[in-house]
């Protein structure tokens, strides 16, 4: 973003010392000087409105973050207890989510990225030490592909070791490909 405060039209040399100084080439350089405060004001705001802040969150509002170099970056966990209905597990969540059943349940997958934008929820799913059988659906009567290791039935029974799945999709939710990682036990 190029600035538009102008310095150029600052009499830098006036007053000149010694010598009767005409006053409107005080009101001159006032005048913009007071516009470029007006300017710089304006251009300010505009930066703290539109850029990444390293002291809050930020949303990048569907903008490309392009050649990066990304360093001990984290990704946040959405968890989602005592589940005993029908739930949506719905992408703006995060890309990683932990599901606790209660109940034999459908698992609804909505709020995909649009078409043409890939969207992935790993999903960690743990029970409630009975057996509870999980049926997946996603929103507006999309197609979920299963890996061939993929259990039907899905059951979960343990507190404690979690059964992982991946889910992703590249058209808004329309094909939904789910991918059987495994239980993860002690």
């Amino acid at each position: 973003m190029a600035s538009n405060i102008n310095t150029t039209d600052i009499d830098a040399e006036y007053p000149v010392a010694g010598q009767d100084n005409d006053s409107q080439g005080f009101r001159d350089n006032f005048s913009t000087i007071k516009e470029n405060f007006i300017q710089a004001k304006t251009e300010i705001e505009a930066l703290q409105d539109t850029t990444a802040k390293v002291d809050s969150d930020n949303d990048f509002n569907g903008n490309v973050i392009r050649d990066a170099s990304l360093e001990s970056v984290t990704e946040e966990v959405n968890v989602i207890a005592g589940v005993n209905s029908q739930i949506d597990i719905n992408f703006t969540n995060g890309h990683y989510q932990s599901v606790q059943v209660v109940a034999d349940v459908t698992l609804r997958f909505a709020l995909w990225p649009d078409e043409l934008k890939v969207g992935k929820i790993r999903l960690l799913v743990r029970g409630d030490g009975t057996e509870r059988t999980i049926n997946w659906t996603t929103e507006a009567g999309g197609t979920i592909k299963y890996d061939p290791n993929f259990p039907a039935p899905f059951t979960v029974t343990s507190i404690t070791d979690p059964t992982v799945v991946d889910f992703w999709t590249d058209d808004g939710g329309q094909v939904v490909y789910a991918e059987y990682i495994g239980q993860f036990t002690s």
